[in-house]
């Protein structure tokens, strides 16, 4: 319970950081838990399955980059208290609420509606997940924080009676300032030119765009090779079967890397590759617009909202017109011209934007 003059507790659920390898709503979660600690507007506690989580755990996970550890220390008692979450406490969920009625205060992150949109391009188990106590968990919710106004408009779409309480909740980039000393005391790159295409192997990224267009002369005559920076995902072995040897030698797959090599990649590149038919928030775009690199984005979803002016958009359904674009984007006036405004972009999105809508709700 909070006394008079004490600052409201959000307990933020940290199911996420349990993850070995983290990318997506793992880095989402990190980095609202270090906005709203460096807010200090609140007092911030942490949960898992509704047990408390000393932050000295989380902080070693979030040191390590990795949620091995923490994982391993729950499963064998090694946490603050069994004390059950206070019904006072702000309960926030950084994606799928998995428990219902246990704060006057509950609120979830809803990061995007592809598996409601485009079930076609995700597995039943995926959608099972995402969708199978939505309902429920909007209806508890005191506040529904959306990742995009673009993932907002289309909640309401889907379900109109959430309208009053949706509140967008953009994320940041934060990477280590360790990063670029590294980086300037390692060997080049030894692959010469190249733009980057950053996202997990799976239909709605579209890169069967970029396989079809590799074909064209506007991509044939570039001297670029796409770099794929992304774990094997959800039909990748029918998609690698469609690549035959000579687009193979156009094209580089990383698998997973850590930060500091996605980092590394994206500072090198002349620019980002975003053909998604759908993203919620697109986090790879504003890593490379905080490098100065600006994105060939799909004209989709929340793209605009995110990148801005930093980039050149392009039909994500015409091979013709991401050619051009591509050819645009490759020219070096283009890049020099368009570097400063992906910087600029990039800066209106830090911790404080993300922290200020979570410490709005907590202050009432």
């Amino acid at each position: 319970m909070t006394g008079p003059g004490a600052k409201p507790t959000v307990t933020l659920d940290v199911g996420p950081l349990f993850e070995d390898h983290w990318t997506g709503i793992p880095v989402f979660t990190r980095r609202l838990a270090q906005a709203l600690r460096r807010h200090g507007g609140v007092d911030v506690a942490f949960s898992f399955k509704l047990t408390r989580i000393a932050p000295d755990l989380v902080d070693a996970a979030i040191h390590a980059g990795t949620g091995t550890y923490l994982r391993e220390a729950f499963e064998r008692g090694a946490v603050d208290t069994h004390r059950p979450i206070d019904p006072d406490d702000h309960l926030l969920f950084p994606s799928v609420k998995e428990s219902f009625g246990v704060s006057a205060h509950e609120a979830s992150t809803v990061h995007d509606m592809s598996t409601l949109f485009m079930p076609e391009n995700h597995e039943p188990s995926n959608i099972a997940f995402h969708m199978q106590n939505l309902t429920r968990e909007l209806e508890t919710d005191e506040v529904v924080f959306c990742a995009s106004e673009a993932t907002r408009q289309a909640l309401h779409l889907a379900y109109p009676s959430v309208t009053a309480k949706t509140r967008v909740l953009h994320q940041y980039v934060d990477w280590p300032a360790s990063f670029a000393d590294l980086d300037r005391n390692l060997p080049p790159l030894r692959i010469g030119r190249y733009a980057a295409v950053v996202g997990t192997l799976e239909p709605r990224k579209n890169l069967a765009l970029l396989l079809r267009a590799l074909s064209t002369p506007e991509l044939a005559r570039s001297e670029l090779k796409l770099v794929v920076i992304g774990r094997k995902g959800w039909l990748i072995d029918e998609f690698l079967a469609s690549v035959t040897p000579s687009v193979r030698d156009r094209i580089v797959f990383t698998g997973f890397v850590s930060e500091f090599i996605k980092y590394r990649l994206l500072r090198h590149t002349d620019f980002l590759i975003f053909p998604s038919l759908y993203e919620g928030f697109g986090i790879p775009a504003l890593e490379a617009m905080s490098l100065g690199k600006p994105v060939l984005a799909a004209l989709s979803s929340s793209f605009p909202e995110v990148i801005g002016e930093g980039g050149i958009y392009f039909d994500p359904l015409s091979v013709n017109e991401f050619a051009g674009a591509f050819a645009d984007m490759s020219n070096e006036r283009k890049l020099a011209e368009l570097a400063p405004k992906a910087l600029e972009q990039a800066r209106a999105f830090g911790w404080e934007k993300m922290a200020a809508p979570i410490i709005e709700w907590a202050l009432g």
